[in-house]
């Protein structure tokens, strides 16, 4: 089945006078459409996975959400967590204490964010997946935060009188110290007399994350070590809470929360990942958006080379317009012919832009490639391709290529027979008359 009368002279349009092959100009406009669609590509695909593993990263060491005493100690947390665990959606609660220490070796010293924890229930928490892939290992080494066994040490017996810490593989590393170590931690907090408190720990194993930020920063202990250590007896800091569903963890949470002291709404205070790590995910998506908007600059550069390549083509193919509308071609084909030309280019270079930028997602993906974790706090470059996104790259660009068609595509519709005829090398020719009056 032969083709309509307008693609066939669209595609003969873009192919070169002397060589069977495209033109210049369309090819150059092709690869432009191309790169400029391939970067979107990669960029998007990079800053999604960005977003993914700063997610995994941080629902791994800290909760879905926390539910916290707006305007008293949190005193009856065992009542609340039990209240909460029968809740719909939500999977797992754990009290916890938190503040801030310097933790401090024979060889090193650091200021850390330190965390008392339930060990019983943290086993069951994406927290042990960084401790050792092995489940029972990272069982046997958050358990022994209670028993008083350093996880690797044959000698233990020195050191069983002296609470458990588990610190991160980069502090560890800026520490010198490991498993079967002794470590102090100290508050500036102190106490009636205002000195600061001080307490001795045996580092019972290590987690790495693969985010700096937690591996260098955070030390976990027992839940009631760190009661005593802080004077906290009964009370907690808040509650730490794991639901089915990340991304409804807020509406979750509210909806069982208001149930507790329907009295009293403000009791109260939910936070979930998003407001507790807003500065890092806002600076994740705003690099995002700055970055794609520049690329998308160079889409539309590309589109303004498909105005220039088309505008050239009408000025080239003038005659033979001319000669079509003189043949009985109406306007609407003119339009369509030129229209169709500068499509072919933004279909082109979308399908080989997306294949590129595809190939360079898997092959970074395949190959990976290291970062520096106190720069951008991961170790590797992480890559999740979103097919929407890869579709709305697609229609955007498909947009521009053809808005950028329809001036071009407009002149030379409304271009009249005679003009065409009468023009040679885009210059118009004399008549007979006016060559006579010369």
């Amino acid at each position: 089945m032969e083709s309509p009368f307008e693609v066939q002279v669209a595609f003969r349009y873009m192919r070169s006078r002397r060589k069977a092959g495209i033109s210049l100009t369309s090819f150059l406009t092709v690869v432009a459409f191309m790169l400029g669609v391939a970067a979107l590509t990669v960029v998007t695909s990079v800053w999604n996975g960005f977003e993914a593993e700063f997610l995994d990263k941080l629902l791994g060491i800290n909760a879905h959400a926390l539910v916290l005493r707006r305007h008293d100690v949190f005193r009856d947390h065992e009542a609340v967590a039990k209240a909460l665990r029968a809740s719909p959606g939500v999977e797992h609660v754990a009290p916890f204490v938190y503040s801030e220490v310097i933790a401090q070796s024979a060889l090193g010293v650091q200021g850390v964010v330190i965390k008392g924890i339930d060990p019983e229930v943290t086993v069951g928490s994406p927290l042990a997946k960084y401790v050792s892939k092995d489940p029972a290992t990272a069982a046997a080494v958050l358990e022994s935060l209670t028993t008083g066994t350093p996880t690797g040490t044959p000698d233990a017996s020195a050191l069983a009188k002296l609470p458990g810490v588990l610190i991160g593989n980069d502090l560890k590393e800026v520490l010198h110290t490991g498993p079967g170590q002794v470590i102090s931690i100290i508050s500036p907090y102190g106490g009636r007399d205002g000195q600061a408190r001080t307490s001795e720990y045996r580092v019972v194993g290590i987690f790495h994350s693969g985010m700096f930020e937690f591996d260098s920063r955070m030390v976990f202990i027992d839940l009631k070590s760190a009661q005593k250590f802080f004077k906290l007896y009964d009370t907690v800091t808040g509650l730490e809470v794991w639901t089915t569903d990340p991304l409804l963890s807020y509406t979750t949470l509210r909806a069982a929360v208001a149930k507790l002291e329907p009295d009293d709404p403000l009791a109260f205070e939910v936070k979930d990942w998003s407001v507790t790590n807003r500065g890092i995910f806002g600076a994740v998506r705003s690099q995002k958006a700055l970055i794609s908007i520049v690329l998308f600059i160079i889409v539309l550069v590309a589109a303004f080379m498909v105005m220039a390549t088309l505008i050239l083509l009408v000025l080239e193919k003038r005659r033979e317009v001319a000669i079509l509308k003189a043949l009985g071609a109406s306007d609407r084909s003119i339009l369509t012919i030129f229209v169709l030309d500068g499509q072919i280019v933004g279909i082109v270079g979308c399908l080989v832009g997306v294949a590129v930028g595809l190939a360079i997602c898997a092959m970074l993906g395949q190959y990976g490639l290291k970062l520096d974790p106190k720069v951008y706090y991961l170790e590797h470059l992480p890559i999740v391709v979103n097919p929407l996104e890869l579709v709305g790259v697609c229609v955007g660009a498909m947009i521009l290529a053809t808005v950028a068609t329809l001036f071009p595509a407009i002149k030379a519709a409304r271009m009249k027979p005679v003009d065409g005829l009468t023009m040679r090398g885009g210059v118009r020719a004399p008549t007979p008359h006016e060559g006579g009056n010369a």
